[in-house]
């Protein structure tokens, strides 16, 4: 059994971080009483050693596996690393997993992949029956030798063929099977195994070993899940029910055998409410229509009422279509493009669904009752859909049909029926999405977007062993409790920055608060720009600048081009990030200056290491509130009728946006020896403004531990504060 203290084995450096072994102490504790952690821990605090080290050593000890779960590849490629540094004492056994389409060698998809996988397994048990016959052929035809009777003989000639057939259909299958997977079967365990655990592998080199031996890479990872001790994994492998309940399947494991550990954990929230979010396109419908009338002659639709399902079908493709011709306001339609565009069908307050009236209206009219009677109609399609799909299968693993096929009639029938019992329902919240086909006409899609996520995340961490939920933006924990419906026992951990504090500067800028609606304040904007273009002048290296939106990134961008004698940069889509950051990063590591704008909702306000010359200032213009569309209103709906009202807003807009502000001003100053500046400017973050701004201010929002450090300075000093900060570090350094 665990002791106190033996977990510090697995800790691969010769010393810890402040407070670090504090942490893994306290995790280690929890876990063995079967605990959930809330860990926050700023830049420094040794995070994911603190949450690895001791999970490794309770799940040694329990027989459990450890999971991690992120969403950034950054930081998955930390975890990469430190579980490598671990493996140079410990032998455990680590495997990096990668979705399908990431890994497949024939970019197949899930349906045609699993068709031919299931033709594969049958091609090796008919090879094995055909060495069967083989053997037995020959052991007749030695009996014939030996005895000169006739009917071994016979024997022999009537096994051969039944061979013969067998290797006819083997010769009809292998046409249909997966060649990597097959090499994969044929293979032996032990040399994947021993290679793959050898070090910590990453897709990519488990990719090229597969390719080098004309294997499928996804399956040889999917075999040996079993084996491993720690996985390293995406959000969606745990919070998609259905490919964790796979994952589990391959691991041979129960939910009670893991130990999760989420990274970045503050996008937990998102990323659950992402994955249950359901739609139905309607040319899904009209697929589902077409289906009925192909098959309403067939064996399986005998017990399926064929007319009454295709009516409430009809009536729900002319629904959709009627609605968002009818909605559509003056130049709307116009500006519908190849993205979808979303039609508000339900007040986000009132959830008050036109849809679902509207159907339930014709529905009535065409003599068709209640709902109830709806949903009967809707669970006969579903099962009928069912049947349709097994024979599909069925006919394309026999080589019937070239093409994997697949219901449309289930997948509309599930749907609509969770459409109908939840449209209404304050925990979702209806949409209807348009855009334009290819050809440029305009088609739309149902949406049942998910507004609290805890359906998905409070069963998943009721159920597995134990869980750590960490980053450094975590707080408050009471919210992450509720939002995520958190019931078990917790240990709440917060560890602020340990670095010396005469290395950042964290000024707030007496500025006009940055509202939308003077943004375009000539005044405004002239304050601003000078506050820029004093910071860019002054910086001490690279200068990181969030703004609310990249409209406003681009605006100002525009605005400095060529001006101010240093290298700009613009996060803009259509352009790779990863290829923005190398050049930024490597002008700041050769001692030059350079300029980033982007923006507070984009890919590099976190998750991204600007470490020492990398990024010397950020600024964050404006407080940079997400989108507040009829989505957002839907959530803090729903968050005031759970939580009560006034929660709505704190818990959808203000605290996710002070987790944005704060994870980018996270971006400086990210080692002991690092230094750097973090500019918040708008007036909102100033340490009087909760007495002149009252509601508006945002100084309070922040950890009472991070606003001590924040200094009001007047705009037209900042390039003085600048100044003396880089001074002292030259003379420090």
């Amino acid at each position: 059994m665990s002791t106190p203290d033996n977990y510090i084995q697995y800790f691969p450096l010769e010393q810890c971080y402040p407070n670090q072994k504090d942490a893994m102490e306290k995790i280690h504790r929890s876990l063995l009483e079967e605990n959930l952690v809330l860990f926050e821990g700023a830049c420094g605090t040794g995070k994911t050693l603190s949450a690895l080290v001791p999970s490794l050593h309770v799940g040694k000890q329990l027989g459990k596996t450890v999971f991690i779960a992120t969403n950034v590849h950054q930081q998955m490629l930390q975890f990469i690393d430190e579980a490598r540094q671990i493996k140079l004492s410990h032998d455990i056994k680590v495997l990096v997993f990668k979705g399908k389409m990431g890994m497949c060698p024939l970019k197949q998809g899930y349906d045609e992949c699993e068709a031919k996988r299931d033709n594969t397994y049958d091609l090796m048990e008919i090879e094995k029956e055909i060495i069967l016959k083989k053997q037995e052929s020959k052991a007749a035809w030695d009996e014939y030798k030996s005895s000169g009777e006739a009917a071994h003989a016979s024997l022999r000639d009537a096994i051969d063929e039944e061979r013969e057939k067998l290797e006819e259909k083997a010769s009809s299958l292998r046409k249909r099977s997966c060649d990597p997977l097959y090499e994969v079967l044929r293979a032996e365990d032990e040399k994947f195994q021993k290679w793959l655990f050898q070090d910590v592998r990453d897709p990519e080199q488990v990719n090229d070993y597969a390719a080098e031996n004309g294997m499928c890479g996804y399956e040889l990872l999917k075999r040996e899940l079993k084996n491993a001790d720690l996985v390293i994994g995406n959000f969606h492998h745990v919070l998609n029910d259905m490919i964790f309940s796979t994952m589990l399947r391959w691991m041979d494991k129960e939910p009670e055998d893991i130990i999760a550990i989420f990274d970045e954990a503050h996008n937990i929230e998102n990323a659950a409410r992402s994955h249950s979010s359901i739609t139905l396109a309607e040319h899904t419908i009209e697929s589902a229509l077409a289906e009925l009338n192909a098959n309403e002659k067939s064996d399986l639709f005998t017990s399926m009422p064929v007319e009454d399902v295709e009516a409430v079908l009809s009536i729900l493709l002319e629904v959709v279509r009627d609605t968002y011709d009818n909605r559509f306001k003056f130049g709307e339609r116009q500006r519908v493009g190849r993205n979808w565009y979303d039609i508000r069908i339900s007040d986000p307050y009132e959830r008050n669904d036109v849809v679902y009236a509207r159907f339930m209206r014709r529905m009535k009219e065409t003599g068709y009752g209640e709902e109830k009677q709806v949903q009967e109609l809707l669970g006969i399609a579903a099962e009928v859909g069912g049947l349709l799909d097994n024979a599909y299968h069925e006919q394309y693993k026999q080589g019937q049909t070239p093409i994997l096929k697949r219901s449309h009639l289930k997948p509309t029938a599930e749907f609509f029926s969770q459409y109908l019992k939840l449209s209404n329902n304050e925990n979702y919240y209806p949409v209807l999405n348009v855009r334009r086909d290819q050809g440029g006409e305009i088609y739309g899609r149902l949406e049942l977007f998910t507004c609290i996520p805890k359906n998905v995340t409070g069963p998943l961490l009721d159920s597995i062993y134990s869980a750590i939920l960490m980053s450094a933006t975590l707080r408050p924990f009471d919210m992450i409790k509720s939002t995520l419906g958190i019931t078990r026992q917790t240990c709440d951990l917060v560890y602020g920055l340990t670095f010396p504090e005469e290395h950042r500067l964290t000024i707030t800028v007496s500025v006009p608060p940055q509202y939308s609606r003077i943004r375009d304040d000539p005044q405004n904007l002239q304050i601003l720009e000078q506050v820029l273009q004093d910071t860019i002048e002054n910086a001490g290296g690279n200068v990181i600048i969030f703004f609310p939106n990249a409209f406003e990134a681009k605006r100002h961008f525009r605005k400095f081009d060529g001006v101010l004698g240093v290298e700009l940069f613009l996060d803009e889509t259509g352009v790779s990030a990863q290829d923005i950051r190398k050049q930024f990063f490597q002008i700041g590591e050769q001692g030059g200056k350079a300029v980033l704008f982007t923006y507070l909702w984009g890919t590099l306000s976190e998750g991204v290491d600007y470490r020492n010359g990398r990024g010397r200032v950020v600024v964050v213009v404006g407080v940079g509130y997400s989108a507040l569309n009829d989505r957002m209103h839907a959530v803090e709906s729903a968050y005031d009728h759970e939580f009560g009202y006034g929660a709505g807003w704190e818990y959808a807009v203000q605290v996710p946006t002070i987790r944005k502000i704060r994870q980018a001003m996270g971006r400086v100053v990210r080692s002991p020896a690092d230094y750097g500046v973090r500019i918040l400017l708008d007036g909102r973050f100033m340490t009087d403004s909760a007495k002149r701004l009252g509601k508006y201010s945002v100084y309070p929002s922040f950890p009472e531990d991070e606003r001590k450090e924040f200094l009001d300075v007047e705009a037209g000093k900042v390039k003085y504060s600048l100044l003396n900060f880089f001074s002292d570090m030259e003379e420090l350094s």
